[in-house]
């Protein structure tokens, strides 16, 4: 395996040995124990200003290499992150931003053979892969991040960025449903490693930016739940209260409408073995050990870790694909193609709720915009997406981050329809869905749907309130992103260990091995091949 090693344009002018020459416009590091891959020594790509950097040690994808001759369904083992460093070198903006891509939810969901089986309709991203559009794209004129520094988390373990478990290779009668028989037999387990590759970004990231002035931690579609779930980590890790930092959250197109009469939000993490990991309060680790727990419980108890932090939620009302994950954390794999969704309504109504209890102790702001669009801060244009109230998302954006928006009040930005909606705003809103939403919701789920709606408890002294809200596990955007890491990046080789730092590896991160043995009846369903 070729080992790059960073080599600043000062060093190089010096060096004149041909293989030296050659890494120059690499733009990659791998951290070593003697090299730290500290962000001032290294050098931007020319072409869309960022620089690939490779932490090894215990961070991997959820698969081990792979490519199916017959379906599209690629896997990669090495895992990586994206770094754009600002133009000026100012260090005082700082955006952790997290990929999004998919969520497998069970024993049935969260299997290799099943995702080669679906080939480029995979639950979730199974490799690392760079980005530069949208919020990342530096040549973006108006960019309200162009100024800031940028560490992107790729997406590669179906677990929500929290997993730290193996799973035991597992086939199961829906494998025998589907087609593409050659993905049988690989004896490929899965690897839930969300938590160590985020705790390997972050902790380079706390040592090349230890004291910004203003961090966002966001992030699309499962990227947002991570943000939602890694924000007080982050907040506590860079001391934001004690050192008075702006600190905020970003979260684009996943707010947790869940179906958590039937399956409480906190099992899913629980599945994953994140309960302990993501610095939840005792009393929460608890009850997200036990499964009792809702995505708003699990998310109010990290906003309280950081009472003067901001959020905004972007959303559009009528999310085809939140309400899709919604179906599978529902139904499972027996549901797909899931081609009968939660209806719109439905949805904006328990989106509604959710963000109305967050509202009731948190500085919230809420963006909601008439579509069915999934995910909008990857795209070129993300700027000019109008809210119900006409506001457009790059001035909501930047007046948010302004140091000067912040407001004890709660918000600061956006209209009165994206920012305030009442509870007696649910029933118009969803003759709003329909008007330039094509409706693809199909018939409703049946005796079950009056099940769906929340009930939202008053919140008092910043104490969260229980709601029990629906959330769903978010989809898998391979489209938003680039589906391949830079030509110049170094193989899949695993790359040396890098000894994790002490300040921000608190949890355990020895995996769970897990031998999932296959169910002693198991259900019959026919699944339509989609590969």
């Amino acid at each position: 395996m070729v080992s790059y090693t960073q080599v600043s344009k000062a060093a190089l002018a010096l060096l004149a040995l041909p293989v030296l020459a050659a890494q120059a416009g690499s733009s990659t590091c791998e951290l070593t124990d003697s090299d730290a891959c500290a962000i001032d020594s290294l050098t931007a790509s020319g072409d869309d200003g960022s620089v690939l950097i490779y932490p090894g040690g215990d961070t991997r994808c959820a698969f081990d290499d792979y490519t199916d001759s017959v379906t599209t369904f690629e896997s990669e083992s090495t895992y990586f992150f994206q770094v754009f460093p600002a133009a000026t070198q100012d260090k005082s903006k700082l955006l952790l931003f997290f990929q999004g891509g998919g969520a497998c939810v069970d024993k049935y969901t969260c299997d290799f053979a099943l995702q080669c089986q679906l080939g480029a309709s995979s639950l979730i991203t199974t490799k690392a892969s760079v980005t530069d559009t949208g919020i990342m794209n530096r040549t973006l004129d108006g960019n309200v991040f162009n100024d800031y520094n940028i560490v992107y988390l790729p997406y590669c373990t179906g677990d929500l960025f929290v997993g730290n478990k193996y799973l035991e290779p597992y086939e199961s009668v829906y494998n025998q449903a589907l087609g593409n028989q050659q993905c049988l037999g690989q004896n490929q387990g899965m690897y839930m490693n969300g938590y160590n590759n985020t705790m390997a970004v972050l902790k380079w990231a706390l040592a090349n930016y230890p004291d910004p002035e203003q961090i966002v931690v966001g992030g699309y579609s499962a990227g947002s739940l991570a943000a939602q779930m890694w924000s007080a980590y982050v907040a506590n890790t860079w001391e934001v209260e004690s050192k008075s930092t702006k600190f905020q959250v970003l979260a684009d197109s996943y707010v947790g409408v869940f179906p958590e009469y039937k399956v409480p939000a906190s099992e899913l993490i629980n599945y994953y073995g994140g309960c302990g990991l993501v610095d939840f309060p005792d009393s929460m680790v608890a009850e997200c050990e036990a499964e009792t727990a809702s995505a708003t419980d699990m998310v109010s108890s990290l906003m309280n870790e950081a009472p003067n932090g901001e959020w905004l939620f972007i959303d559009s009302i009528a999310d085809k694909t939140q309400r899709k994950f919604y179906e599978l954390v529902l139904l499972g794999i027996a549901g797909y193609p899931f081609t009968t969704l939660l209806p719109a309504d439905e949805f904006y109504g328990n989106l509604t709720e959710i963000l109305d209890t967050y509202s009731a102790f948190m500085n919230v702001t809420r963006f909601n915009i008439d579509s069915d669009q999934h995910v909008w801060l990857t795209g070129n244009t993300y700027e000019s997406a109008a809210d119900l109230g006409g506001e457009l998302l790059g001035d909501v954006l930047a007046a948010w981050l302004s140091t000067s928006s912040s407001s004890s009040s709660g918000f600061p930005v956006a209209s009165s329809s994206s920012s305030s909606v009442s509870s007696s705003s649910k029933s118009s809103a969803s003759s709003s869905v329909g008007s330039s939403v094509s409706s693809s919701s199909g018939s409703s789920l049946g005796s079950s749907s009056g099940s769906l709606r929340t009930s939202s408890s008053s919140s008092s002294s910043k104490a969260a309130s229980s709601s029990s809200s629906s959330t769903n596990a978010p989809a898998s955007s391979n489209s938003s992103s680039s589906s391949s890491s830079k030509s110049s990046s170094s193989s899949s080789n695993a790359v040396p260990t890098s000894t994790p730092d002490a300040t921000v590896s608190t949890p355990t991160s020895t995996p769970i091995s897990t031998a999932s043995t296959p169910a002693t009846t198991e259900p019959t369903v026919d699944i339509p091949t989609y590969c």
